[in-house]
């Protein structure tokens, strides 16, 4: 396997942020985190407050990279938030296709269908990446005329990048039709850009094959190599992964792999992992002897990454550890983005009342058709 995805998907830069390769061989946990001593109603409030204006920042950044992963995170931690301040809005027509792709992919995953007159023109656009996100918007909200349209990007489309983002959009569109149609784009595929995010795919719609490769190259020595396989059996919440989210967060030697088996396991429902992601947080012990990887993108990798485990855990204990690094000096963007959606997922779990609170008022949905969804519909 190749030792650099850089455009694998949005969600990549929590293995290697602003799009940067992976090394072949990475450093060990850092020092023991401090001691939680809780937080107060009044300082979740804060907090949640602060993570959203990091991500909203963020999402008007100079940054491209930093932008697809704020928009990436209001889509599925703070959708009504995204809308409402017009981070999703805005930014589905900006100028760095990237952005745009994932603004659409976020208008289509919350079902913002009063944004179709914009993700028509988008349709239209001349990057295929952006063509394919809003085509997957437009499924989400109802209009399927162009939805055909994606097997031929996913078969026959020459650039890997547009074939792998195809993989995606079918993926999330969902339903067993789309099964047969990846199997024969994986049958064809050459490169391991698509093929993996083609293996993603089905292992999300729940095809034993797609599940199997994935947690084949997830037993690799090649430490990227099981990291992705993890990500994305995790991603696709596997149960036949479960062996192997264990075993990797028990032996791994890389925190990389052991975080992404730390996920997994808490999205399977099993919370074990958590003082390791928390220890994770504070990491700060890279090597420095690795070609290609310096030392702060190691940090940052693996702060990042700690974080993402720790959403999926979802331990209101956490809170206090996240809000620390938030807000320590010198943060990277990357890891701020990450404490700060971690801290909006565990906070509006645990506190519903304080996401009420601050819930904005949205315009009108454009109809009532069940197939988009509730989010972005104005309360009577």
């Amino acid at each position: 396997m190749k030792r650099s995805f850089r455009n694998l998907r949005a969600g990549w830069w929590l293995m290697a942020p602003a799009m940067s390769a992976l090394s072949a061989s990475w450093g060990c946990v850092g020092p023991q985190a401090p001691q939680s001593k809780g937080m107060t109603h009044d300082e979740l409030a804060a907090f949640r407050t602060d993570a959203i204006k990091a991500l909203e920042d963020a999402a008007f950044s100079d940054d491209p990279a930093g932008r697809m992963q704020a928009l990436e995170a209001f889509a599925e931690v703070a959708p009504r938030e995204g809308l409402a301040l017009q981070a999703i809005p805005l930014n589905l027509e900006n100028a760095y296709p990237g952005a745009s792709f994932a603004a659409l992919m976020a208008a289509g995953e919350i079902g913002a269908d009063y944004l179709i007159d914009i993700v028509r023109t988008r349709a239209e656009h001349a990057d295929p990446n952006v063509r394919l996100a809003a085509i997957f918007a437009l499924h989400k909200f109802g209009d399927r005329s162009r939805t055909g349209e994606i097997a031929n990007y996913l078969l026959s489309h020459p650039d890997a990048k547009v074939r792998a983002n195809a993989a995606l959009v079918l993926g999330r569109i969902g339903g067993k039709q789309q099964i047969k149609l990846l199997k024969t784009a994986l049958r064809r595929e050459q490169k391991d850009l698509p093929r993996l995010q083609i293996l993603e795919a089905l292992a999300t719609l729940g095809d034993r094959y797609g599940t199997e490769r994935l947690i084949f190259e997830g037993y690799s020595e090649i430490p990227q190599q099981s990291a992705i396989a993890l990500m994305m059996l995790a991603n696709a919440r596997a149960e036949a992964a479960e062996e192997l989210f264990w075993f990797r967060m028990q032996s791994a030697k890389w925190p990389e792999v052991q975080l992404q088996a730390v996920r997994g396991l808490a999205r399977r429902g099993h919370p074990q992992g958590r003082n390791h992601a928390v220890r994770s947080l504070f990491f700060n012990a890279p090597r420095t002897d690795i070609p290609n990887d310096p030392p702060e993108q190691q940090v940052r990798r693996v702060r990042g990454l700690a974080a993402l485990a720790l959403e999926a855990v979802g331990d209101p204990g956490t809170l206090v550890y996240l809000r620390k690094a938030f807000d320590e000096p010198n943060q990277s963007r990357y890891v701020k983005i990450a404490t700060a959606r971690a801290a909006v997922r565990i906070i509006d779990l645990c506190r519903p009342e304080l996401a009420d609170d601050a819930a904005p008022i949205l315009p009108k949905r454009r109809s009532p058709d069940p197939l988009v969804g509730d989010m972005g519909r104005e309360e009577p």
